[in-house]
């Protein structure tokens, strides 16, 4: 069976339709990752060809959901990238969170949820869950109802455990978990404390008075205008002295970033919004 391949014709009237339809702008994703998904999308979903995703996309919301949580991509495992949580417990969180009132921690996209429970956990072990108000945001409903409900793949429990013990010498990832023969669920209680916030692409609604976002591996889906969009989004966000952590292959570079953010780890990508 040939794989489908779409026309640039067909991905521009698609980003076009979700615009005019929707009011979803994916034209500064990505034209690449964007064309990808959609092709990726109309296979799984036996769809034959760009006319029928595109008459499912105008006629149908359900399937506008179900192409928006395609487009959310998976962070895949727990503690992805270990050497950046433990940077979390052992140097930034424990200088930052105690003592504070009302700290915001803001997840610009929470996808499948992963980095959302991770920090949950890492509170909950590091005993400062309770000085912490979450926000999770997503373009998709039906990820945040996925988060909402705790469940997740049982398939990464090998590559979750793994990373939890790169972090952590005592206690088991186990304890915040419950796993039947083919399903798994988080302990919801975790993320009691988390606002979620249901958004369009270019961040619309986003909170204020946040002193860390994590933001990581979603800015390589973006153009450089979406990127730059977001980082100055999320500079607005932060309050002075907030910290911002993206991807190890993810950097902050637009004309006038050297006067928002100082440099914390260049090995992590973690940042701190100046003072003044």
């Amino acid at each position: 069976m040939n794989k489908f391949e779409l026309g640039i014709v067909d991905t521009r009237t698609i980003i076009k339709i979700l615009q005019d339809v929707y009011d979803y702008d994916f034209k500064n994703y990505a034209l690449t990752f964007f064309k990808r998904r959609v092709e990726n999308f109309i296979r799984i979903n036996n769809l034959k060809n760009a006319e029928f995703f595109i008459q499912g996309i105008e006629q149908d919301p359900e399937t506008f959901e179900s192409f928006l949580k395609f487009m959310a991509v998976d962070i895949t495992e727990m503690f992805r990238d270990p050497s950046v949580w433990r940077l979390l417990k052992e140097e930034l969180l424990v200088n930052i969170i105690p003592g504070a009132t009302n700290f915001k921690i803001w997840f610009p996209e929470v996808s499948s949820g992963e980095e959302l429970y991770s920090m949950a956990i890492l509170l909950n072990k590091l005993k400062l869950a309770q000085n912490v108000q979450f926000y999770a945001s997503s373009i998709s409903k039906l990820n945040i109802e996925k988060i909402k409900a705790g469940f997740f793949d049982p398939r990464k429990v090998e590559v979750n455990n793994a990373n939890y013990k790169r972090i952590f010498s005592e206690g088991e990832l186990s304890d915040f978990y419950t796993q039947e023969i083919e399903k798994a669920f988080w302990d919801t209680s975790l993320i009691e404390n988390t606002k979620f916030i249901k958004q369009n692409i270019i961040f619309d609604d986003y909170p204020k008075g946040i002193k860390l976002i994590i933001f990581r591996n979603q800015m390589i889906f973006y153009n450089q205008i979406l990127q730059e969009r977001f980082l100055k989004i999320m500079h607005n966000c932060l309050v002075p002295g907030g910290h911002l952590i993206i991807g190890n292959n993810e950097k902050i570079d637009y004309w006038n970033s050297d006067k928002d953010y100082i440099t914390v780890s260049k090995s992590e990508s973690v940042y701190k919004k100046k003072l003044s």
